[in-house]
């Protein structure tokens, strides 16, 4: 009896794992056994509502952005080490601090979300392998978030056709905020630098759902401050929103 045991062992050893596609889509929990592509996932909830499919976001969850995070964390508290606790840079600091140890954060996948675009370009609908994705679908938003050296960071009202200079004048901004330029972090994914200062501003529109993060005024170009700005604005890609 021994040696028939050991052999259903070994092949049950021998056999490949199981493998499967987990996907959470708001708050619906989907698996399948196999890999599908974009279109058969977005196939059951395309038609559920008027999706803003330009800020759909799809986040890989067995990928962890970790280490981005306290890359970002352990260059805030470098800068802060020498300043006293009531400095105002240094209140900023920490405020900033807060701000990126409270996001919620996924491995966002560089991927259009939208199912026409899906079902009729073979490019805009990859296969998802096996996994744990994130779905964020959603309805045209009415906000922009603002972080970094804002007051009060979080989301606020979307104004059509306004630029960035103009959101940031609508909030208030810490003694430290960069004059001249942001960051826009748009629905997509893409990071722009945008010009605020009066004497050279951008004029591009900001689309709803788009983050704006107001950098540290970099200090006589100080490398780590630009550094530490640039890498807070990456970060931010993978912010689930």
């Amino acid at each position: 009896m021994i040696k028939p045991f050991i052999f259903c062992l070994g092949l049950l050893m021998a056999a490949p794992a199981i493998s499967s596609v987990h996907i959470k889509i708001n708050q619906q929990q989907f698996r399948f056994q196999e890999p599908l592509r974009l279109s058969q996932i977005l196939a059951p909830v395309a038609g559920n509502q008027d999706w803003y499919w330009p800020a759909s976001r799809l986040y890989r969850l067995d990928k962890s952005v970790e280490a981005q995070r306290d890359e970002v964390i352990n260059l805030i508290d470098r800068l802060a080490v020498d300043l006293a606790p009531r400095d105002e840079r240094a209140i900023g600091l920490r405020a900033l601090r807060q701000q990126v140890e409270s996001w919620e954060l996924a491995h966002r996948v560089k991927q259009p979300v939208s199912f026409d675009k899906a079902r009729l370009d073979v490019r805009q609908n990859p296969m998802l392998l096996d996994g744990r994705y994130l779905l964020s679908l959603t309805p045209r938003p009415d906000v922009v978030y603002m972080s970094g050296l804002v007051k009060t960071p979080g989301p606020y009202k979307y104004q059509s056709m306004a630029s960035a200079s103009q959101y940031t004048r609508f909030v208030p901004l810490r003694a430290d905020a960069d004059p001249d330029f942001v960051y826009v972090i748009a629905p997509s994914g893409n990071v722009t630098r945008l010009d605020t200062a009066y004497w050279n501003r951008d004029y591009a529109q900001i689309m709803p759902g788009s983050q704006i993060y107001v950098p540290l005024f970099s200090y006589l170009l100080t490398p780590s401050l630009s550094e530490l700005n640039q890498k807070i604005a990456e970060l931010a890609v993978n912010r689930v929103l």
